[in-house]
């Protein structure tokens, strides 16, 4: 079953493609002097010929839907839809910080995926690794790395915290070669945040199952709204449910 995997969560574009689990490709493009939207479908039609798969032989559509970069998912969204609906192909979003776990699911302790926001603010949540799988114990937020250390030290035993923005916090604390504030601990080496093949993964199970998402009403998950969203309050409000909550987006 091949599944193709979208990332554009931060600066970096990242498509994959997996086959029954295996990764097959996984491609990379640093987008600070670019943007996903002039580079995504070349990358994608680059990565499709080079490995000889034809879109039709895609059987799934994996994109992560956030959070992250307000403009990036946006765009990762909007070619996925247009894909799946091209090819008539299942569609499925993943949680970016899920997938950002995902990659680390094995560790002997709590995993806290990290994603640098705005306005010296971070998102992140707190998972487990329970019978194969991830368990959310801290819901998904977006709040400063102070409120989020104070929450990690309250946990018994090790917290591993990985992912985009890391270098900004431990500059910020001044961590030293050990990579650790008691039993919080920094996977900083050979870490590559990116986590399309990742996102292709944990939706494969899901097709698997079946549990496809509804084209129509696949958006992306924000936390935060953006600058001008906050600014146009007067927008008409909608609600995204997501893991049984509710969430205000405009």
């Amino acid at each position: 079953m091949k599944i193709l995997g979208i990332d554009t969560a931060a600066n970096t574009l990242n498509l994959a493609i997996i086959n029954s689990g295996e990764i097959i490709a996984d491609y990379k493009v640093n987008t600070v002097k670019g943007t996903h939207s002039s580079l995504i479908l070349p990358l994608l039609n680059s990565m499709l010929n080079l490995n000889e798969i034809k879109p039709k032989q895609l059987e799934g559509i994996a994109v992560s839907i956030g959070p992250g970069s307000f403009t990036g998912l946006r765009i990762g969204l909007a070619t996925a839809k247009g894909l799946a609906f091209t090819l008539s192909t299942p569609i499925i979003g993943i949680n970016t910080l899920e997938s950002y776990a995902f990659r680390w699911i094995d560790l002997p302790g709590k995993l806290c995926p990290i994603i640098r926001a705005r306005r010296g603010e971070y998102y992140f949540a707190v998972f487990q690794k329970k019978n194969e799988n991830l368990s959310l114990l801290e819901d998904f937020q977006c709040t400063e790395w102070i409120k989020i250390k104070k929450k990690l030290l309250s946990f018994y035993g090790n917290v591993y915290a990985f992912g985009f923005g890391l270098k900004d916090i431990i500059k910020e604390e001044k961590i030293d070669k050990s990579r650790n504030i008691e039993n919080i601990y920094f996977l900083t080496s050979n870490q590559d945040i990116s986590s399309a093949a990742n996102v292709a993964l944990i939706a494969e199970a899901k097709i698997l199952e079946k549990d496809y998402d509804d084209i129509y009403r696949l958006s992306p998950f924000y936390i935060k709204k953006s600058t001008a969203e906050t600014k146009n309050i007067n927008n008409s409000k909608f609600i995204k449910y997501h893991s049984g909550k509710e969430y205000d987006i405009y």
